[in-house]
């Protein structure tokens, strides 16, 4: 034997000891309690309900069962609600709350029933949960279910009622819940009733809402303006119109949306006359976008006055399509006159505007900006020429399928599973097979698009054979997502082939943070606007925080814009392309919580449970709809009045991370 040789055999004689010592020290020491809260949220990174997992369910730290019984609902693993249904019983306050809220995202909807027969008899803050989470997995059928609890001496359970109606749908208790809100003495939760009110289209509360366009609270009005809009009446009119006034720009872009749904000659007035004193540059936009939905055509002067005053990208991409749908053909010199402009935002909505016009002499245009170095742009015109020029589609979706990006090739894609172009399958199984499909949001696409080629009763086999890829895909949401298809589209559970998620964060990673962030760690966006400051909430979901400072402290959102600015709701950022299709090669599991969104609250967006990366959005207002929805990362603690400056193309110089303060 060669010294060489004898060698080796040591060096793996030590590392075989080596392993068995951390085998042995791994399972046989008392582990610490931060070991093992770490180790539940790494198995809730993996997506994986394993028996170790389910053992923390009855750990004797009712602080670890509380735990695990989230990330048990995180994964959702069909099946889990046997075992959270037992643990919403506990007599551990916590432990049955994070059971009741876990059971609420399993989409066990039998489950509902149980929760609503616990919910009485529980202490108000699991009963809360309870009924909120039951909401979550009702339909229609079960607002009668929900009605008594508009009654409960807790406010909390009365909030949770009303916005279990608004998830459910329960239309039919409307009226109950009409009565309920002028008898009901608490706030918070008149607002929470009137929230379910105003988005379950109710045009039977006109008083209501009449009542609350005199509310303190801004937001509180806007709601009031977004009811009365729901109605037709020369009385509505006059309030939306009135609404134009108010102090509070939430209140005075709702009445514009409210107003553009409105074709009277008053309401059309109104807007033109709003438009011409405006100065505020989201209002602008607004007023020109709500103009182009009410088809006023009145407005073409004023609309170029507004560009000539303001000569801001977003306002002049507004007006393109305004003229487009005022003046049609006549707006083409003026489209062509601002093309000129090597600008993102402008080409996209010149193409868009070829477009509306609709004619076939565009299609030249049209394909120049197919040429565009910016990808938006790109998409822009492919969707209109796939409209317009039918007879060359083929092109277009070749050339699309061979673009650069990720916007092209899938939105081709979606073509193909559209028009059902079943001639393309044999390339995309050959595409998918070489692995020259680099981007998981294309290879999502691809499944989405075999997806639209198989039922029960005939499937296409080269379809077939990437949905046979797609359960086996090296990303975790492409298998996830595969397997729904399977399920949906064929009814064969696949869901058992779907391997762990892969994990960028390591459960020793995760113990040290878990000591490090004792108190949540904060974080100071610097834009061109100023500063604005968040806590962010390493405690509710540690994950995509430690993403968040991540990306931040490597320098990945210096530079990058703000592509998303919608009024009186979200300002969204953090897209490496600027143009919201994008982020890092990964992505990070979502860790829905039972924190509310409120003015200020910092989330993840998403395209899909468990397809974050780096994009984020601070919110403008209440947004009771996305509770429970999308990850919640932080709460603005500084700076709300920049948040509301904010518009599209507005960078973010740097984002810095700063130690947490003691609570």
């Amino acid at each position: 034997m060669t010294k060489a040789i004898k060698k080796l055999l040591v060096i793996a004689v030590i590392l075989l000891i080596a392993a068995g010592a951390y085998y042995l020290y791994d399972n046989l020491h008392e582990k610490t309690y931060e070991e093992q809260l770490a180790e539940i949220i790494h198995l809730e990174d993996q997506r994986n309900y394993n028996q170790t997992l389910i053992s923390y369910l009855s750990h004797p730290d009712p602080k670890l069962r509380a735990r695990a019984a989230l990330a048990v609902g995180r994964i959702g693993n069909p099946g889990c609600g046997e075992a959270l249904i037992e643990l919403v019983k506990s007599d551990q306050i916590d432990v049955a709350a994070n059971a009741a809220f876990a059971l609420g995202l399993t989409d066990e909807n039998r489950y509902a029933d149980q929760l609503l027969d616990l919910a009485f008899d529980v202490p108000a803050k699991v009963g809360a949960i309870a009924v909120d989470a039951a909401g979550r997995l009702a339909d229609s059928s079960m607002a009668d279910r929900f009605v008594p609890f508009l009654n409960h001496p807790s406010p909390e359970v009365r909030s949770a009622a009303c916005m279990a109606l608004f998830r459910s749908n329960g239309r039919n208790a409307l009226p109950d819940l009409i009565d309920f809100i002028k008898q009901e003495k608490d706030d918070e939760v008149r607002y929470d009733a009137l929230y379910a009110l105003v988005y379950m289209g109710t045009t039977s509360a006109y008083d209501i809402y009449v009542d609350f366009l005199a509310d303190a609270d801004g937001y509180n009005r806007s709601l009031g303006v977004r009811g009365i809009g729901l109605l037709d009446s020369k009385e509505t009119i006059q309030y939306l119109s009135i609404s134009l006034n108010d102090s509070d720009p939430r209140v005075v872009s709702q009445a514009v949306a409210s107003l553009s749904t409105k074709e009277t000659v008053t309401a059309k007035n109104n807007l033109l006359k709003k438009l011409a004193r405006e100065t505020d540059e989201k209002l602008i936009v607004d007023i020109i976008n709500g103009l182009r939905r009410q088809s006023n055509k009145n407005g073409v002067e004023e609309v170029k006055n507004s560009v000539k005053k303001n000569s801001y990208p977003n306002i002049i991409a507004a007006a393109l399509r305004y003229l487009a749908m005022a003046q049609n053909d006549r707006a083409i010199s003026y489209i062509d006159s601002m093309v000129i402009f090597d600008n993102q935002k402008i080409n996209e909505a010149a193409a868009e505007a070829y477009g509306i016009i609709n004619s076939s002499k565009n299609i030249p245009r049209l394909t120049a900006l197919f040429k565009n170095r910016f990808e938006t742009v790109r998409a822009s015109a492919f969707i209109e020429l796939v409209r317009i020029d039918s007879t060359n589609i083929e092109f277009y979706i070749n050339t699309a399928l061979a673009d650069s990006g990720t916007i092209l090739p899938s939105l081709a894609l979606g073509q193909i599973g559209e028009k059902q172009l079943n001639s393309y399958l044999p390339q995309l199984v050959s595409s998918y097979k070489n692995a020259v499909l680099p981007s998981v949001d294309i290879r999502r696409s691809l499944v989405d698009c075999a997806a639209s080629f198989v039922d029960t009763n005939k499937s296409d086999s080269n379809a077939l054979e990437i949905l046979s890829a797609g359960i086996n895909d090296p990303d975790f949401v492409v298998r996830k997502e595969t397997a729904q298809f399977y399920m949906d589209k064929l009814k064969e559970d696949y869901r058992y082939k779907v391997s762990p998620a892969e994990t960028r964060i390591s459960s020793s990673k995760i113990e040290s943070s878990l000591k490090k962030y004792k108190n949540n760690p904060y974080a100071k966006i610097v834009t061109e606007k100023g500063e604005i400051e968040f806590m962010l909430m390493f405690d509710v979901a540690p994950l995509n925080v430690l993403n968040f400072i991540e990306l931040a402290e490597s320098g990945f959102y210096n530079g990058l814009n703000f592509h998303r600015v919608v009024s009186n709701f979200v300002v969204q950022g953090g897209c490496p392309d600027g143009t919201g299709w994008g982020g890092p090669d990964y992505s990070v599991r979502c860790e829905y919580s039972t924190e509310k969104y409120v003015r200020g609250t910092v989330g993840m967006a998403t395209s899909g449970k468990d397809t974050g990366g780096s994009q984020f959005f601070i919110t403008h207002s209440p947004q009771r709809r996305l509770d429970g929805n999308y990850t919640i990362i932080g709460q603005v603690v500084y700076g709300m009045d920049v948040v509301d400056q904010l518009v599209v193309g507005d960078k973010i110089l740097e984002v810095v991370i700063e130690s947490g303060k003691e609570q």
